[in-house]
């Protein structure tokens, strides 16, 4: 049956020149090989979750949320490059090469407290963890373990790179250590590749599920979606090595390179008779049958118990105290400062707006806005030296010019009333409204002014 199995290890487009294909390619594949589940696993980074979603939607998939984060022990929590050459500086030259090696660690949501943890764990790495790289240390990865599935990953994770440097000694100390660290929830990972490290960390992987009993499951790092986007993804390592195809040929023979693209082109997401080929063809010596389908099994299980997290999509605003309450106040004060007429017509249109607002749950949202804005006109003297702050914010523009009450907490400058404008362009009964984007421009008046 082919939904005996679950490609659990995809990269797609969002990862900048590392994955080919797009998440509605692997959607639309899926359903053509008769998979039930899609999961999205980009390197540090869970930006095709949206994609993921509504593609999983589209095509009756259920989504699985994950990451294949770079892990370094070492990793201390900068905020700064000056911060990370300072810790640098104080690193002996064995743990200084450590410190340069971005392990790689698969991570797979379960449940809801499992992808906040996610999401944490991949947004510190992008703000304190980044050396080349987004990267999380294993303190954090600790504290925020719950809810995540994690797993032994690829030819290039601290398990392997444990293995490779000091054999079945040092690469059980490393298995140990993740047993510890999530218990029940991690899993070894095989794959079946055609990179020259992949049949070695295979058999070492599967002596350690003999000595420690952790389950198998089964992966195709997938990189493109079908087989004949093999020479697409060269080209983009093209551009990411900035190299030509004969430098990457010569990189890959040579064997120093840890780009495992360049020596593999068995990347695309494979149905169940193409993963049974190649087991039969390439590793049925290595990997026991009964293994092999006891692998393909724990990768479905663990999908199902992935399909537990359900992600709230409705639109989330901050809310502040008596919002309704405060911003009737806040236009009250506006019109009399705006010296609106004081007529039928005007207050039974800020009336509307205002009860409008209130109904669509945008009270904070507005006061939000004016807090900002109010802020740039009240700094705009200090930081210029002159005027009196009228310099800091434009007139306004776009559909929101409609709004009198948005007129009337000086959000804009636009008198709609007067224009003609329509409120209802901007917000009606039938919609939830268009975005007020509030541009802010860096440095408005030149380095030259030394502010």
């Amino acid at each position: 049956m082919d939904d005996d199995i679950v490609q659990s290890h995809m990269k797609v487009w969002k990862r900048c020149l590392d994955g080919y294909s797009k998440v509605q390619e692997y959607a639309e594949y899926s359903k053509e090989v008769n998979q039930k589940y899609l999961v999205i696993t980009d390197h540090g980074t869970m930006a095709a979750v949206p994609q993921l979603l509504s593609e999983s939607e589209k095509h009756n998939l259920t989504p699985v949320i994950g990451c294949e984060m770079y892990v370094n022990e070492l990793q201390p929590e900068s905020k700064t490059k000056l911060d990370t050459a300072k810790f640098r500086a104080n690193l002996s030259p064995e743990e200084d090469a450590r410190f340069g090696k971005n392990n790689h660690l698969l991570a797979l949501a379960y449940n809801d407290v499992g992808y906040s943890n996610l999401v944490y764990l991949t947004s510190w790495a992008w703000k304190h963890g980044f050396y080349k790289k987004p990267r999380i240390n294993h303190k954090v990865l600790y504290e925020r373990r719950e809810g995540i599935i994690f797993t032994s990953t690829c030819a290039n994770s601290e398990i392997a790179n444990a293995f490779f440097a000091g054999g079945d000694e040092a690469g059980f100390a490393m298995v140990e250590k993740y047993m510890a660290m999530f218990g029940e929830n991690f899993y070894l990972e095989l794959m079946m590749l055609d990179f020259k490290l992949q049949k070695p960390y295979d058999a070492f992987l599967l002596r350690a599920h003999a000595k420690y009993n952790i389950p198998l499951i089964l992966s195709q790092d997938c990189h493109y979606c079908k087989k004949e986007h093999s020479r697409y993804q060269r080209l983009m390592l093209m551009q990411q090595t900035k190299r030509t195809i004969k430098e990457l040929e010569a990189l890959a023979a040579s064997g120093e390179s840890d780009l495992f693209e360049l020596q593999d082109q068995n990347l695309w997401m494979k149905s169940e008779e193409e993963l049974n080929l190649k087991w039969e063809s390439d590793y049925s010596q290595i990997i026991d049958y009964e293994l092999y389908k006891q692998a393909k099994a724990n990768t479905v299980k663990i999908c199902e118990k992935a399909a537990n997290v359900k992600i709230d999509r409705n639109i989330k605003l901050p809310k502040l105290e008596n919002e309704d309450l405060v911003l009737w106040e806040e236009i009250q004060k506006g019109k009399i400062k705006r010296r609106l007429p004081n007529t039928d017509e005007y207050e039974k249109r800020i009336k509307e707006e205002y009860e409008l607002i209130k109904e669509k749950g945008f009270s904070s949202y507005f006061l939000i806005q004016k807090m900002m804005i109010d802020e740039a006109r009240n700094k705009s003297p200090e930081i210029l030296g002159f005027g009196d702050g009228s310099e800091a914010v434009g007139p306004g523009r776009g559909s929101f010019v409609g709004s009198l009450v948005a007129y009337c907490l000086r959000l804009h400058d636009v008198e709609p009333v007067k224009h003609g404008l329509l409120f209802s362009r901007f917000l009606s009964p039938a919609r939830g409204g268009k975005q007020m984007k509030t541009r802010f421009t860096i440095d408005p008046i030149g380095e030259e002014n030394g502010k």
